[in-house]
């Protein structure tokens, strides 16, 4: 029924191509898509890309025509129902693809015009510094990996037939509406024209948006590594380029890849689409045609043309002005006008493969409909109030402390929206509206209640006091959330993941979650509960922005966050990110595992491997990504010397499961169990494993590191003063909640364990 379509990749897709470890079934088209043109087709909306055409439109009393009409030969299906099979179903399934779950969450935002990662976001995950110049390289990338998706030539057919399908069913429409039309005179209508005319606004909104995104970023990206190329001066310029200019040229030719990737990749040509027009283009035969990979050969040699044009027209320039007699072939300024060569044919390529870039930028359509939302809304009620719901469900905090906390929420949420055109139009408008649970009666901590209250409210439609709040999902500020953002209980563990995917986060609920019927397909969204940790930043960006296009629902975040080490929702993810996170959960297994198996040391009894919970999933081992953004082949001959660095291996590391505690052991290859292990590294493993047990109100299991910690030589652990352990310790923890205190000295900042083996 399904066909999986691995794609290969290109060297800058590689690892997202490979990382397709949760198979998720894609429609090629969007469900809602059928949704958003029947409200263009009716008048009530402009085209995605924000143009209102002077078309023949549907009249509202038309609308019934598409569900109640059986053409002959639909088997006593009405047209809407006919074009909704064809989107993917039961019974029509044979364009349907199964995919990686980093490339489909992408491509359904994309899809939706809403750009990967927002500016601030881009800044909170600190992706502008050097030091993860590596993920901001895959986040760039993984756009282009659905764009290479969309135009494998399995699934670009697949794209055009169920368009040209769901055409011919806008066709039978167009005939049972022309026949009434002509009975009252009226003009006729082509809502097939229309269909057309709204997928081809669609897919330039869409590659538009991505394209920009990309090319904005490389750019933001290459100019620091310009600046410096031409300013460092290595102590001995005759011996060629030192370590610092491999890594810069490496680093720019990167940027180089993933921009030529994106100028021939982020388009879908719409060839073969019924009731399109090619329009006549200029410019070489290659770059104008629809294989992906013809295009890109063909980009890759005339970018090779024109960079060395661009050279020689530099060399020329330099000579004429006397500045030739002091260039050396070596020196940073020669890397430098090399790569100056280089990024200005690709500007004059791009105009080529791509035309001019429309102006003005489109905007995102849910911002555009959230608009007009709004403002009809404030006209028949001034007072009208619109976001998302949030209860508070943790009570034990003073008024001052509730109030500061507030104030570093509110700050978190609100910033959000660079990037996101149009956004300042709606920005003020979307708020969170606050549920105190303590005043309605609802225990604290109990989601449950919470739900209850808010399906019950929410119904309330005839209540002039209640605000147009978002209802796929409402939030929730349990202690956990609390403490997210007044201590650094959830911060990160390890070196190798961003802190700033270790931020403030809320609790999202689903409203309409029960957990006797589950989900409709819980393979792609294993161990999902009905609720889960989302970012206070991505609120509106990510959220909101898609819940109110109707692309998802909260259950489609969840992949994304499951491999969090706290299982929050960051983001869209990448290889080298979901790497970081499965080594900061393996630290906490090889923790587990030391402090059972000193247990049993101290015991008398021979260590034993504990077992593991149960896996998330059954899949093939994920290929990850390597620690150093991947060299490209050569587009172009410059003087930027080529890459000598080796692809290591890295193993593949343990996910956690809804508890925090990392699975697939076997995968992550463990080192064999030494019963000797050094001092200072058992104590530093105990200390932070007990302060991470702490931060998640595992007191027992922390009574135990204490107990382990506090052990001499030979002497066994204790059971009666490890629950008087832990029972002291409760009742620290909730003195120091009532004084207003970190649950812990070591939250206050103090705490800075150095691994004794660095």
């Amino acid at each position: 029924m399904y066909s999986h379509l691995p794609a290969q990749g290109t060297t800058a897709t590689i690892a997202h191509c490979k990382a397709q470890d949760l198979a998720i079934v894609d429609r090629l088209i969007e469900p809602q898509t059928i949704v958003h043109f029947l409200e263009f087709a009716l008048g009530q909306g402009p085209l995605p890309n924000g143009t209102q055409p002077t078309v023949i439109r549907m009249k509202p009393e038309e609308i019934s025509s598409i569900q109640t009409n059986f053409p002959p030969g639909s088997n006593g299906h009405s047209i809407l129902d006919r074009v909704m099979t064809r989107i993917g179903s039961e019974e029509d399934g044979k364009r349907l693809c199964l995919i990686g779950k980093n490339i489909q969450f992408l491509k359904r935002r994309l899809w939706e015009g809403v750009i990967p990662m927002t500016q601030q976001r881009w800044q909170e995950k600190q992706l502008d510094q050097p030091e993860h110049f590596d993920f901001a390289c895959q986040h760039l990338s993984a756009v282009i990996a659905v764009f290479q998706y969309l135009n494998e030539p399995t699934v670009r057919n697949y794209l055009c037939s169920t368009f040209n399908l769901i055409y011919d069913h806008w066709t039978e429409l167009d005939t049972l509406l022309n026949q009434a039309r002509a009975e009252k005179g009226e003009e006729r209508i082509n809502v097939a024209a229309l269909w057309t005319m709204y997928m081809a606004a669609l897919f330039e909104m869409m590659t538009e948006r991505a394209h920009r995104w990309v090319i904005v970023n490389v750019n933001a990206l290459r100019t620091p590594l310009m600046n410096t190329l031409i300013e460092y001066r290595p102590v001995d310029e005759s011996a060629g380029p030192d370590q610092f200019q491999w890594k810069l040229t490496d680093s720019l030719h990167m940027l180089s890849q993933i921009g030529a990737d994106a100028d021939y990749t982020i388009m879908i040509p719409m060839d073969g689409f019924k009731g399109y027009t090619i329009p006549k283009r200029t410019g070489p035969k290659g770059l104008l045609t629809e294989d992906c990979y013809k295009r890109g050969k063909a980009y890759h040699d005339r970018l090779k043309l024109l960079t060395r044009e661009y050279i020689y027209r530099g060399i020329v320039e330099s000579n004429s002005s006397g500045l030739g007699g002091h260039r050396r072939e070596n020196s940073g300024r020669s890397y430098h006008e090399s790569g100056v060569a280089q990024i200005q044919g690709q500007a004059q390529l791009r105009l080529e493969t791509r035309g001019p870039p429309v102006e003005p930028i489109p905007r995102e359509p849910w911002i555009t409909s959230s608009e007009k939302m709004i403002k009809a809304s404030l006209e028949k009620n001034k007072d009208e109030k619109f976001g998302m719901a949030v209860y508070r469900l943790t009570y034990g905090q003073t008024e001052a402390e509730w109030t500061a906390f507030v104030k570093k929420l509110d700050a978190h949420v609100s910033d959000w929206g660079k990037g996101q055109t149009g956004s300042s139009a709606i920005k003020p408008n979307l708020k969170l509206h606050w549920f105190d649970g303590n005043d309605l009666g609802i225990p604290e901590n109990d989601i449950d209640a919470a739900k209850k209250h808010f399906n019950s409210t929410m119904n309330k439609d005839e209540d002039p006091e209640n605000p147009q709040l978002q209802t796929r999902a409402f939030f929730a500020i349990d202690s956990a959330s609390y403490a997210s953002y007044v201590t650094n209980l959830y911060g990160p563990s390890t070196p190798t993941v961003i802190p700033g995917d270790f931020t403030g986060f809320l609790l999202a609920v689903d409203p309409d979650f029960d957990p006797e019927d589950g989900i409709e397909r819980p393979d792609e969204s294993p161990e999902y509960i009905g609720q889960m940790r989302v970012l206070g930043s991505l609120i509106w960006s990510d959220l909101y922005s898609l819940f109110s296009a109707q692309a998802v629902q909260l259950e489609d975040f969840w992949p994304l966050a499951m491999e969090h080490p706290n299982q929050v929702y960051v983001g869209p993810t990448v290889p080298w990110q979901l790497y970081g996170w499965r080594h900061q959960s393996q630290m906490r297994w090889l923790l587990i595992r030391e402090l059972v198996n000193d247990w049993k040391r101290k015991m008398g009894q021979q260590p034993e491997l504990p077992h593991p919970p149960v896996p998330v999933q059954e899949t093939e081992p994920t290929a990850v990504p390597f620690p150093h953004a991947p060299v490209p082949e050569p587009a172009s001959t410059t003087a930027v010397p080529p890459t000598s660095v080796p692809e290591p291996q890295q193993p593949e590391l343990p996910r956690p499961n809804q508890n925090n505690i990392p699975v697939s052991l076997e995968a992550a290859n463990p080192p064999e169990e030494n019963p000797h292990v050094d001092t200072a590294l058992r104590s530093y493993m105990l200390n932070d494993f007990r302060r991470y047990l702490r931060a998640n109100g595992q007191d027992v299991q922390a009574a135990m590191a204490t107990e382990l910690l506090s052990l001499q030589p030979g002497e066994q652990p204790d059971g009666e003063r490890m629950r008087r352990l832990a029972d002291e310790e409760q009742q620290r923890q909730e003195q120091r909640r009532r004084d207003g205190l970190p649950p812990n000295d070591e939250d206050r900042g103090e705490y800075q364990p150095e691994c004794p083996l660095q």
